[in-house]
């Protein structure tokens, strides 16, 4: 019947099965592999049955001429390897990626805390004694937040200066400077100028100064210090442009600005003769300017003194006929300065003894005359 014939082709396959297992076991034909070959090689391995270890189900369902039908192959797939058991387990594996946690700062966040440390280390070295510690201990909290701020670093040198380590602080703007983006920092600059003036380096200062201006023309400080060395190197009309934008755009009135500003229009004077209406105007200026640093601060001395210089040397003096007059109101404004903090006894009693032969000339001209 159809069931008998059925029965015996499954004790048939069964009795091949059998055989098979035998081989693996040492029987069988010499010389032929054991390892599984086709698409689920490598994939799937026998059990002590014969069957995969990756079956999730019972044995094969057969057709009725024995064979393995569509869909029950030990991978479940329909195959009779493993290639199954490999997809499955590979797909096992994917999911999401993990990603490794973020412990980087925002960088806007980041910024807003570096610019308040900087603030408080510019309040530190802007106060009438500078803190220098207290600006050191500002800069570094900043280069804790940004290891790369070429500002806090500039302040770290900036903080060394005030403290008089100046090789120090040279060292560290020497370190920042190999940065490409301290080549464009106005504070670098600054204080490179700083550290070049007091190690008596004033050429270097001077053209530290220069870039800083280039890099950021609202840097007040390297304005001033700009025009101290134009006047130095007797760069009078420089200086007084210099002066003159402190002044009027940054609204700069304190004395030594102003004194300054007065020592430019002295050295412009010198510039024209006895009697041209512009020496006149620069002279006139000049005097006017050193009264206003005395009213920003009348214990500067060195209003007194270029006041008094401007006196001694301008001859004549517009508005004073009388040399003797003159010369006496010079007189008056170096024993001014005498009385003030700061003075030098050798410059003023130089001066007192170049007033003192001019007044006697002028007398002895005027007995003359």
């Amino acid at each position: 019947s159809r069931v008998t014939r059925l029965m015996s082709r499954r004790l048939a396959a069964f009795g091949f099965a059998l055989g098979a297992t035998a081989a693996a076991c040492g029987g069988g034909a010499k010389g032929k592999s054991t390892t599984p070959t086709g698409a689920g090689a490598g994939s799937s391995h026998a059990g002590p049955n014969g069957e995969s270890m990756n079956d999730s189900g019972g044995e094969p369902q057969l057709d009725e001429n024995g064979n393995p039908t569509a869909g029950t192959g030990s991978d479940g797939t329909g195959a009779v390897g493993g290639a199954g058991s490999a997809s499955a387990a590979a797909g096992d594996s994917e999911g999401p990626p993990v990603l490794p946690p973020n412990f980087d700062p925002d960088p806007a966040q980041a910024k807003v805390q570096v610019d308040q440390q900087l603030g408080v280390a510019k309040q530190a070295l802007s106060q009438p004694t500078p803190d220098a510690d207290g600006a050191l201990r500002a800069a570094r909290a900043a280069l804790a937040i940004d290891a790369s701020s070429v500002d806090a670093a500039a302040y770290v040198a900036f903080a060394y200066y005030h403290k008089h380590l100046y090789d120090t602080a040279e060292l560290v703007l020497d370190d920042v400077f190999k940065r490409e983006a301290a080549k464009s920092n106005a504070q670098v600059y600054y204080v490179y100028g700083l550290v070049y003036d007091v190690t008596a380096r004033p050429e270097k200062a001077q053209l530290a100064y220069q870039k800083a201006i280039e890099l950021n023309p609202n840097h007040a400080s390297a304005l001033v210090n700009l025009g101290v060395h134009q006047l130095k190197n007797t760069q009078y009309t420089e200086a007084q442009q210099t002066f003159e934008r402190l002044t009027n755009q940054f609204q700069r009135t304190d004395a030594i600005t102003m004194t300054s500003l007065g020592s430019a229009y002295r050295g412009r004077s010198a510039d024209y003769r006895p009697g041209d209406g512009q020496r006149d105007q620069f002279v006139k200026s000049a005097e006017g300017a050193y009264k206003r640093a005395m009213q920003a601060n009348p214990s500067y001395g060195p209003a007194y003194y270029n006041l008094g210089l401007l006196y001694l040397d301008t001859d004549p003096y517009p508005g004073i006929g009388d040399a003797v007059a003159r010369l006496t109101t010079a007189k008056q404004y170096f024993d001014q300065y005498k009385n003030q903090p700061g003075v030098d006894i050798k410059l003023y009693d130089s001066r007192m003894k170049d007033v003192d032969k001019a007044i006697k000339r002028a007398q002895k001209k005027k007995k003359t005359s």
